[in-house]
Formats: structure tokens, sequence, C-alpha cells
């Protein structure tokens, strides 16, 4: 994509004022996103290299088993996790059960409760 293009013949050439060596720093410039396009394009080392691997594998049962899940959840006031893997997944666990409670509870609270404003 970034080819080298002679320059116009003397002739067409507009004479425009530019710093000294805008010129130099523009083809500088080019040069180097050429070769960090070229790098991402066939994968460079270092690029291979700087994945993270952070452990965001899928553990524990899946959110479509919610008897597990509220086994899990509940261990969250019963027991002590004993690793942070745990701990993460008795949060995961809550989440699931804590945001239904939250929904159902503002829905619930609007249905007995509606506002008064004319604007609804």
């Amino acid at each position: 994509p970034y080819r080298f293009c002679p320059p116009a013949p003397a002739h067409r050439r507009h004479p425009t004022p530019r710093a000294s060596g805008s010129g130099a720093m523009a083809l500088l410039a080019a040069c180097g996103r050429a070769s960090v396009a070229r790098q991402l394009r066939h994968g460079a080392p270092a690029i291979r290299i700087a994945k993270r691997h952070l452990g965001e594998t899928t553990t524990g049962p899946p959110v479509s088993d919610l008897s597990a899940n509220f086994r899990i959840a509940c261990s969250f006031f019963t027991k002590s996790p004993l690793s942070y893997g745990e701990f993460k997944q008795q949060c995961v666990s809550l989440r699931i059960f804590a945001f239904a409670v939250v929904c159902g509870g503002c829905t619930l609270a609007l249905a007995l409760d509606p506002p008064k404003s004319s604007y609804w």
C-alpha cells in the first residue's frame, strides 16, 4: 500500500512553502506505518508473544444450569472460598440471581406503586 512515488517533473511542480525537512519526515512516517502494517499482517514475534493469559477460561457450571449455580451462590454466604477461582465462581453464580432479584424488585415496585406523573 505504501509505494514510493517519483517526484513530479519540474514544470508541473507547484512552489509551496515548506518547513525544512518536512518531506523527509513524511517519507519516514510512511515507512514507519508500512513497517507496522507489515508486522501486523505477518505476525511479528513480539506481537505473537504479547498475548496475555489471564485465566478467562470457562469454569464451573453453565449459566443455564440454575440448580448448580444456586448451590454455588448459596455457598457465597456459608463457605469461605479457598482460592480466587472459587471466589470468582461464587460471584458469577450469585450475579445471575442478583440480577433477577433486582430486575424483579424494580418491576414489582413500579407495578404496585406506579409514578403519579402525567408523563407516564
